[in-house]
Protein backbone atom coordinates (compact mmCIF):
# COMPACT_ATOMS: atom_id res chain seq x y z
CA UNK A 1 0.00 0.00 0.00
CA UNK A 2 1.36 3.16 -1.02
CA UNK A 3 2.22 5.37 1.99
CA UNK A 4 3.66 8.44 0.41
CA UNK A 5 3.09 11.26 2.78
CA UNK A 6 2.51 11.09 6.43
CA UNK A 7 0.40 14.15 8.13
CA UNK A 8 1.11 14.85 11.54
CA UNK A 9 -1.24 17.59 13.31
CA UNK A 10 -0.19 19.27 16.98
CA UNK A 11 -2.84 17.35 19.02
CA UNK A 12 -1.40 14.10 17.09
CA UNK A 13 2.20 15.23 18.27
CA UNK A 14 1.16 15.60 21.82
CA UNK A 15 -0.51 12.08 21.61
CA UNK A 16 2.26 10.51 20.21
CA UNK A 17 4.69 12.01 22.86
CA UNK A 18 2.28 10.76 25.67
CA UNK A 19 2.97 7.12 24.36
CA UNK A 20 6.59 7.96 24.67
CA UNK A 21 6.60 7.83 20.55
CA UNK A 22 8.33 9.99 18.18
CA UNK A 23 7.06 11.89 14.32
CA UNK A 24 10.31 9.93 13.55
CA UNK A 25 9.80 6.68 14.81
CA UNK A 26 6.52 6.66 13.08
CA UNK A 27 8.56 7.47 10.03
CA UNK A 28 11.19 4.59 10.71
CA UNK A 29 8.38 2.22 10.94
CA UNK A 30 6.76 3.32 7.43
CA UNK A 31 9.79 3.49 5.58
CA UNK A 32 11.10 -0.17 7.35
CA UNK A 33 9.40 -3.91 6.96
CA UNK A 34 6.04 -3.08 7.71
CA UNK A 35 2.27 -4.30 7.11
CA UNK A 36 -0.74 -2.26 6.57
CA UNK A 37 -4.09 -3.53 7.53
CA UNK A 38 -7.21 -2.77 7.49
CA UNK A 39 -8.47 -1.01 11.25
CA UNK A 40 -10.72 -3.45 13.25
CA UNK A 41 -12.33 -0.76 14.57
CA UNK A 42 -12.00 2.44 12.30
CA UNK A 43 -13.84 5.39 12.99
CA UNK A 44 -13.44 6.88 9.65
CA UNK A 45 -13.74 4.76 6.78
CA UNK A 46 -10.81 3.43 4.97
CA UNK A 47 -8.98 3.70 8.35
CA UNK A 48 -5.87 1.08 8.07
CA UNK A 49 -3.27 0.00 11.03
CA UNK A 50 0.70 0.33 10.41
CA UNK A 51 2.45 -2.52 12.36
CA UNK A 52 6.72 -2.26 12.50
CA UNK A 53 9.62 -1.56 13.98
CA UNK A 54 11.69 1.35 14.70
CA UNK A 55 15.51 1.64 14.40
CA UNK A 56 15.59 0.47 17.64
CA UNK A 57 13.85 -2.30 17.41
CA UNK A 58 10.74 -1.39 19.20
CA UNK A 59 7.63 -2.83 17.45
CA UNK A 60 4.49 0.00 16.88
CA UNK A 61 0.87 -0.13 15.90
CA UNK A 62 0.00 3.23 13.85
CA UNK A 63 -3.27 4.19 13.37
CA UNK A 64 -3.92 6.45 9.64
CA UNK A 65 -6.90 7.78 8.21
CA UNK A 66 -6.37 8.85 4.67
CA UNK A 67 -6.28 12.02 3.06
CA UNK A 68 -6.29 11.06 -0.48
CA UNK A 69 -6.00 7.13 -1.47
CA UNK A 70 -4.81 7.84 -4.81
CA UNK A 71 -1.69 10.20 -3.45
CA UNK A 72 -0.99 8.09 -0.52
CA UNK A 73 -1.28 11.12 1.50
CA UNK A 74 -2.64 9.83 5.08
CA UNK A 75 -3.19 11.74 8.38
CA UNK A 76 -1.34 10.23 11.51
CA UNK A 77 -3.63 9.88 14.26
CA UNK A 78 -2.28 7.94 17.76
CA UNK A 79 0.43 4.77 17.86
CA UNK A 80 0.80 3.12 20.75
CA UNK A 81 3.76 0.02 21.88
CA UNK A 82 2.51 -2.81 19.75
CA UNK A 83 0.12 -5.60 21.81
CA UNK A 84 1.43 -9.24 21.75
CA UNK A 85 -1.34 -9.79 19.03
CA UNK A 86 0.13 -7.10 17.23
CA UNK A 87 2.96 -8.30 17.45
CA UNK A 88 2.24 -11.93 16.59
CA UNK A 89 0.13 -10.44 13.56
CA UNK A 90 2.96 -8.35 12.25
CA UNK A 91 5.70 -11.54 12.50
CA UNK A 92 3.54 -13.75 10.64
CA UNK A 93 2.47 -11.71 7.74
CA UNK A 94 5.73 -9.68 7.12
Amino acid sequence: MLIAVLLFSQVTVVKLASHGITPEEVRQVNEGDRIVIRNPRPRVEGSVLMIGPTHGGRILTVVLNPESLDAGTWHVRTAWQSSIAQTRRYRRDR
